[in-house]
Parts: structure tokens; C-alpha cells; sequence
């Protein structure tokens, strides 16, 4: 009993603290090109196997790099296509079978003067959540992820963002104590 009215102001608090801060990003704000928030492109070369595509995303720690041919982008590969496309299906020897094979041909692309915004709205309506970045020749020159645009907002929220508890301190108040 005595807990759950502890929960229950908690969650008073949190609605009043909800209602007070009602911040809101000005449409400037998120006009911000996506030079300024793409990273270094990661390319993979069309003749790569699968699993030098695999350790490629690995060693750079990302989701996803663009596949290329003669430096034109051809398709993007990612952690979605080895989750939907090869784990727990026989395939064959990932060593022997190009990237071709599991790769997104023909990716929706921006250019860097896109606008952050566009980002946002390609990766909703397209459920993908890396873009390409690309110059007027097809060159990429860049990739945005969900990630990044998370970040990016992140600094107009820092203090929602960042100092907010974890959920299960509710959970706490509820668990039973002792060893």
C-alpha cells in the first residue's frame, strides 16, 4: 500500500513535470544540412564476399556501408540484411557468396545541402535508418544514420534526455528485499 502511493506521486510528479516543460525545436533548428551531421563514408566494393562485407561493418563499428562500383553507388549493406537474410537460414559459405546477394540495390539517397528534416522523413516513410549521402555524380560521400540524427537532437533535450531514471525504478519499489 505504502509503495503504491509512492508510485503513484511519481507518476503525479512526472505528468506535472511533462506539462511544465514543453520545449519545442524551431523549424530552423532541424533545416541544419546534412553535411554538418553525416559520417564518413564506408564503402564496399561490389566483388566483395559477404563475409568481408560482415567484418568490413565490424572493424568500423557500423550498421551499414555503401556498396559501390567504380566508386558509383550500387547498394547499401547492413545489419538488417545479415539479421533478415542469412542468420539462422542455410545460405551456404558466406566466404564464397558476393554481397550482391543480400545487399538493398538502388538505396533512397540524399545529398549533403539536403536538409535534416528530409533525412528524417526518408528514414520514417522508408523504415530504414541509414542514408547514403551522395553527390550529384552518385559518389557517396557520406552515410546518416538514426543514430545520428538522435544525437543531433539530443542537444536541444540534453537534460530530458540524459538525466532521465531508468524505467525500473518503479519496478524498485515493488521488489522484494534480501538475500
Amino acid at each position: 500500500m505504502l509503495y503504491d502511493m509512492a508510485i503513484d506521486e511519481e507518476l503525479a510528479q512526472m505528468d506535472k513535470d511533462a506539462e511544465r516543460s514543453h520545449k519545442s525545436l524551431q523549424v530552423s533548428e532541424i533545416q541544419v544540412p546534412l553535411r554538418h551531421i553525416m559520417r564518413a563514408c564506408v564503402t564496399i566494393d561490389i566483388s566483395t564476399t559477404t563475409q568481408e562485407a560482415i567484418d568490413i561493418l565490424i572493424e568500423n563499428n557500423i550498421g551499414a556501408a555503401s556498396v559501390v562500383e567504380n566508386g558509383l553507388l550500387r547498394g547499401i549493406f547492413g545489419e538488417r540484411d545479415l539479421l533478415r537474410k542469412v542468420l539462422n537460414r542455410d545460405v551456404g559459405d558466406l566466404t564464397q557468396i558476393p554481397v550482391t546477394q543480400f545487399m538493398k540495390v538502388d538505396p533512397k539517397t540524399a545529398n549533403p545541402d539536403d536538409m535534416l528534416d528530409t533525412a528524417i522523413l526518408y528514414m520514417a516513410h522508408g523504415g530504414f535508418r541509414h542514408l547514403p549521402i551522395v553527390d550529384e555524380r552518385q559518389h557517396p560521400i557520406g552515410m546518416v544514420s538514426i543514430r545520428d540524427v538522435i544525437s543531433y537532437l539530443i542537444e536541444f533535450f540534453p537534460q530530458e534526455v540524459l538525466t532521465l531514471p531508468p524505467t525500473p525504478i518503479r519496478d524498485a519499489f515493488k521488489a522484494r528485499e534480501g538475500a
